[in-house]
């Protein structure tokens, strides 16, 4: 009878699995055949099979209770029994539950790439692809190091300073396809916590930190930088404007090149625009000088996704979770962005 029982389990646990990896397989090919958003959505319904998408582990989780349990009476009756015998029962009863556990990376993985399908085909984000703007054939890392060395706000970090995701997209201001790239900012600090002043020993902290923030291509050198947490910027943006409005003197600060060339270029109309902006985000904004690009860089994060299912454990609740799925920060700042630069 337990042969009987133990048989019908792994059946059952052999049946139920398969069946997800089918399922494992359909949803890699639901998003690699996927033309848009829709597409991916109908390719989730009707599935017409098993929609499970958790793997079955009872039995693995059973066999460890009862290595834990073999062990834990092998200790308490080791004056009975050799303890050694308790030992490697437990010992192999825990093996064979390692040995038939089914872990979860495999949907780990098709769920995260669905994800990321789905903010492709929604969003229009080429992830780790430069915009066409920027010479095609060139490493990617000796491009971002040279847009970096044109805007004097990536030396923040002491010890690194990297762009460690980027995406480019399109957007159109209704006149002009201006080329963006989306990236992630980290950068890192070391701090000395305790020097031993008998030894030149030290304790360092790493400090770890990420920004976010656009490049924007196709943009009028107008050569200002704007701010809404530093009271003064780098060169060559270090003369100061003062807009007639008191209040929003008080929320931003705004530098160029020269008073004359401010004069010029900040009229009312961009004023307002980029207080509009700068209501919603934190961080710095700089027109180049001389290159037609536009960098901003802040504290909210662009790539950040939500939706409304949390839970997913079957191909139903999946749907949901990437019908669901948005890019709320992206979004407004796509949309003040656009509002600024148009």
């Amino acid at each position: 009878m337990p042969i009987d029982t133990v048989q019908e389990a792994l059946h059952i646990r052999r049946k139920k699995n398969t069946q997800v990896f089918r399922n494992i397989a359909r949803l890699w090919d639901a998003g690699q055949n996927s033309h848009s958003a829709q597409d991916l959505l109908d390719a989730l319904h009707p599935w017409r099979e098993d929609h499970n998408l958790r793997f079955f582990n009872v039995l693995p989780y059973l066999l460890t209770i009862c290595s834990i349990t073999i062990l834990a009476f092998g200790y308490f009756l080791h004056p009975h029994i050799q303890y050694i015998w308790s030992f490697l029962g437990a010992f192999l009863t825990g093996f064979l539950a390692y040995l038939l556990y089914q872990s979860q990376e495999p949907l780990t993985q098709v769920i995260r790439y669905l994800e990321q399908r789905m903010v492709i085909l929604r969003y229009g984000l080429q992830f780790q692809q430069l915009p066409v703007y920027l010479p095609i054939h060139a490493q990617p890392v000796l491009v971002l190091s040279k847009l970096k060395q044109h805007f004097p706000l990536f030396n923040r970090g002491t010890e690194s300073n990297e762009i460690t995701q980027f995406a480019s997209t399109t957007w159109n201001d209704g006149v002009t396809d201006h080329q963006v790239l989306l990236f992630q900012y980290h950068y890192v600090n070391e701090i000395p916590i305790i020097q031993d002043q008998n030894s030149d020993k030290k304790i360092i902290k790493e400090i770890h930190k990420d920004l976010w923030g656009a490049f924007i291509f196709q943009i009028p050198a107008l050569g200002i930088a704007v701010s809404n947490q530093r009271s003064r910027f780098f060169t060559p943006y270090s003369s100061k404007w003062q807009s007639s409005d008191i209040l929003i003197n008080q929320e931003l600060n705004i530098f160029g090149v020269n008073q004359h060339q401010l004069a010029k270029e900040v009229s009312p109309s961009l004023t307002l625009k980029l207080n509009d902006f700068f209501q919603h985000f934190k961080g710095d904004l700089i027109y180049h000088h001389e290159e037609q690009i536009l960098c901003y860089l802040g504290e909210q994060n662009l790539f950040q996704t939500t939706s409304k299912q949390s839970e997913i454990h079957d191909v139903s609740a999946l749907r949901g979770h990437l019908r669901t799925m948005t890019m709320p920060q992206y979004e407004k700042f796509q949309q003040l962005m656009l509002n600024l630069i148009k």
